[in-house]
């Protein structure tokens, strides 16, 4: 039977902590840890970036391709350094909308093209070389400075050589780190809203029973 005082009882509202969800999005788990939980903010750590680094790794792949140089057979290497990278056109022009007859945003256009992009990002400050890359971009062949090719958009000519000349892993690596930056989409919001069920407080708990 359920006690009156109870029934009229409101919850107390759940406090939001923002600068812990911002760390895990940094870092995943790094708000719990900041929280005192740290169990949990080390097992969300070594989940998420051992599931993101994995296809990170499964990413990178060099295949070769036969052409021929000055009448003879030769082999190039092709090489796409990772999985996470926001595609861009490499003359940098707005593309038209077919359908509305309106200009499309570049960053929007791209995302069209790499929606893989919006669940790799909420992993923090590891996919930012990509960003920069793709705030960056010049046709050098080198890549940039310090980075080089890392997270930096493959030419047409990489894509289409290791796609055709290299393990098919390539077409499912990128599925590791969508995965890992969805799921720390969750992890963020444990850091913001607290656990499901935050701990009672005395007066809340229940009482035990006498023993008869």
């Amino acid at each position: 039977m359920v006690n009156p005082a109870e029934k009229n009882t409101v919850a107390a509202p759940r406090p939001y902590t923002p600068f812990p969800a911002l760390l895990s999005y940094l870092v995943p788990g790094l708000g719990q840890i900041y929280q005192g939980r740290v169990a949990k903010g080390v097992l969300f750590f070594v989940c998420l970036y051992t599931l993101f680094f994995y296809g990170l790794f499964l990413g990178r792949v060099t295949a070769g391709v036969q052409t021929t140089v000055d009448g003879k057979p030769t082999l190039k290497q092709y090489t796409v350094s990772s999985n996470v990278y926001l595609p861009t056109i490499e003359d940098r022009m707005q593309m038209l909308d077919g359908n509305t007859g309106r200009v499309k945003s570049q960053l929007l256009n791209d995302l069209y093209h790499r929606p893989q992009f919006l669940g790799q990002f909420f992993m923090g400050v590891v996919v930012w070389p990509a960003i920069w890359q793709y705030a960056t971009y010049d046709n050098k062949e080198s890549g940039h400075p310090i980075l080089g090719k890392f997270m930096r958009t493959p030419t047409i000519e990489e894509l289409n050589a290791v796609n055709t000349g290299a393990s098919k892993v390539i077409d499912l690596s990128w599925v590791y780190t969508v995965i890992a930056g969805v799921l720390n989409i969750l992890v963020i919001y444990d850091a913001l809203a607290g656990p499901a069920f935050p701990p009672q407080s005395p007066a809340q708990q229940p009482t035990p029973k006498a023993l008869t």
